[in-house]
């Protein structure tokens, strides 16, 4: 699941009978740097989690699997309601994955969801859905990053992730049973053992 990280920063309420005389100069100084202090905190723990994301262990190479090398090699579909979406796929279990060009463990996830597609894509249905992604620009040049070959469509307006999810958290992974049940809503990275796990079940 995606975390976020709250921090508040809250000043230290004291007895002002333990200040010195002036304390404000220096109650200032000693502010600034917590703030100072605080902000590299946060900056440095991002930098480590997203180089963390992109050297997670199993991570497949991408040179092992066939890569899209052009915008025209990526197959989008149009769905305007998700029954759309499910109809095409009807009679087949179906993994429908939601990423975004924005998203870092998306971007960390795909070349395990072009390896599960790969290996069970003969069985079951792939559909990727680029989550209100304000560059599709970006979100190609990802895909073609990753190696994705299964189609792909767009939720500019949020309104499949909220019929499929409820909750808007990104990654979203769904498994979709070939009666078209929903069996699994995973919220968060999901990587090729776990995911592999999944499909098997939907089989």
């Amino acid at each position: 699941m995606s975390d976020v990280i709250v921090v508040s920063d809250m000043d230290r309420e004291t007895d002002p009978g333990s200040q010195p005389a002036n304390p404000e100069p220096a109650n200032r100084v000693r502010g600034t740097r917590n703030r100072a202090g605080i902000a590299a905190a946060i900056s440095l723990l991002i930098l480590t989690v997203t180089i963390g994301l992109a050297f997670l262990p199993g991570t497949p190479e991408p040179t092992d699997r066939p890569q899209p090398s052009t915008p025209a090699d990526i197959e989008y579909r149009s769905y305007e309601t998700t029954e759309a979406l499910l109809a095409d796929f009807a009679g087949r279990p179906l993994v429908v994955n939601f990423f975004a060009s924005w998203c870092a463990p998306c971007r960390a996830e795909l070349p395990h969801f072009v390896d599960a597609h790969a290996e069970f894509g003969e069985r079951v249905g792939f559909v990727g859905i680029d989550y209100q992604d304000p560059d599709r620009d970006a979100a190609i040049a990802l895909l073609i990053e990753t190696g994705v070959t299964y189609p792909i469509a767009e939720d500019p307006t949020g309104a499949i992730l909220e019929d499929l999810s409820g909750l808007p958290a990104m990654p979203t992974t769904i498994f979709v049973a070939a009666d078209g049940s929903i069996v699994e809503r995973h919220r968060g990275i999901i990587l090729i053992d776990d995911l592999s796990a999944m499909i098997e079940d939907l089989l």
